[in-house]
């Protein structure tokens, strides 16, 4: 598989997010596959940096970046509007500025790659698609391929195919658990789908949905699915329990929720599962608050009263190599999610050798096979059977760690690359 000289330019909308979420992991792996099949991979980002000074241009990138000023957001705009094509600036970097370890991403991009900007460019395309239900054009001062959008974007880079990847349909599938404006989001993917060469998802489920609600030809989806990135190696077991400590947990002696704390995610359910339990074992949550988090988890306080500290464990946010050591060190990890395009989380866990209990909808029978316990997501005792059922067959969780293990190795990068390759050469 070889794709060298090609040039592609990815979106930086996920990737220069300071937290983590599924689909900058999507980028920053996708960045992986490219680079390892010879292609030059530049990335577009929306940075505030200052045009006339260098140095203080670097501090301003890596800096915690703000929406910029009404008066900048506004000039942007008219900008936008009174140029054929946006321009973007291509970006040079000293490496006097010690990075955040959210930012690593971009050390790729100044070894490798090139990395241009243009502020608040992705605000202001989605501004002019909402308001005037235009495509914000932009042109690079480099020859473009390429345009791999990895999620839905009103822009078109110019000379350049485009490439867009859309990752599920939940703001429409679940309208009430997203704060998404659903008229914005559906011309978006109509638009994405009629300016662009293929549109790439992570699951077959997905696919229905796209084909089941859009008017597109089934061979210009391609489901690539998305890889996931040993990092079991990366643990050390005689320093896990060095690592629990510090979070006053006992190997296999807790379980394990990993998510945004959001509708979606359906914690709730799994904390009424939880309080059902003849157990004492604790229930750990690793996940940021995200929208009505107090629906949530409102009722902990309630439920559990001065039982809360020992019994449910809250924790915001985790360095990347100690929530490794928590999905090894968990005697199951829970992820009773409503939807998902892929559902990440559940292979990370079993990565790790964690049994997994999950939903039975959407794209997760079809990602965990079966190296999963499966669960209505809208009954919680349904949900606490099943992490009963762990508790009392001791076979089974020997069992779920092999399958899960196994079935890690179907989403390898190799794979990945293989999807990403057929599909780039479709339209090259």
């Amino acid at each position: 598989m070889n794709l060298q000289g090609i040039n592609v330019l990815i979106d930086g909308y996920n990737l220069e997010l300071k937290q983590g979420t599924g689909i900058k992991t999507y980028g920053i792996t996708l960045v992986q596959a490219l680079s390892s099949m010879g292609v030059n991979v530049d990335i577009l980002c929306s940075r505030y940096t200052n045009n006339r000074d260098s140095l203080l241009s670097e501090a301003l990138f890596f800096d915690t970046q703000s929406q910029g000023s009404k008066f900048s957001q506004i000039k942007n705009t008219i900008l936008a509007l009174s140029q054929n094509f946006y321009k973007a600036k291509k970006l040079s970097f000293s490496n006097f500025v010690i990075k955040q370890e959210s930012d690593f991403i971009f050390e790729y991009f100044i070894k490798s790659g090139e990395i241009f900007n243009i502020s608040g460019c992705y605000n202001t395309a989605n501004n002019l698609s909402k308001l005037l239900k235009i495509e914000t054009k932009i042109n690079i001062d480099k020859k473009i391929d390429i345009w791999h959008a990895t999620y839905p974007l009103p822009i078109k880079v110019k000379n350049a195919k485009k490439i867009t990847t859309i990752h599920d349909l939940i703001p429409i599938k679940l309208p009430y658990a997203t704060l998404d404006d659903k008229s914005f989001f559906c011309r978006n993917i109509q638009n994405s789908i009629k300016n662009s060469e293929i549109i790439l998802t992570i699951s077959e489920n997905t696919k229905k949905d796209i084909l089941e609600c859009f008017d597109v030809e089934p061979n210009k989806i391609y489901v690539t699915y998305q890889p996931m990135i040993d990092k079991a190696s990366s643990v050390d077991d005689d320093v896990i329990d060095v690592i629990l400590k510090k979070y006053n947990l006992n190997y296999k002696k807790y379980i394990l929720f990993v998510g945004a704390i959001e509708p979606k995610k359906n914690l709730g359910r799994l904390i009424d599962a939880y309080s059902e339990l003849d157990s004492d074992i604790p229930l750990v949550i690793v996940g940021k608050k995200g929208w009505l988090w107090e629906s949530e988890i409102g009722k902990l306080e309630t439920v559990f009263a001065d039982k809360l500290a020992k019994k449910v464990k809250l924790l915001e946010y985790l360095p990347r190599k100690e929530l490794n050591y928590l999905y090894k060190g968990a005697f199951c990890f829970v992820f009773p999610s409503l939807y998902e395009g892929f559902g990440l989380p559940p292979l990370e866990a079993m990565s790790f050798g964690c049994p997994v209990i999950t939903s039975n909808v959407s794209s997760l029978p079809e990602v965990c096979g079966e190296a999963a316990l499966y669960v209505d997501p809208y009954n919680s005792e349904e949900i606490r059977q099943a992490i009963e059922n762990l508790m009392n067959n001791p076979q089974l969780p020997t069992q779920l760690s092999k399958a899960g293990k196994e079935r890690v190795e179907l989403f390898s990068l190799e794979n990945y690359s293989k999807k990403i390759y057929e599909a780039y050469t479709k339209i090259l």
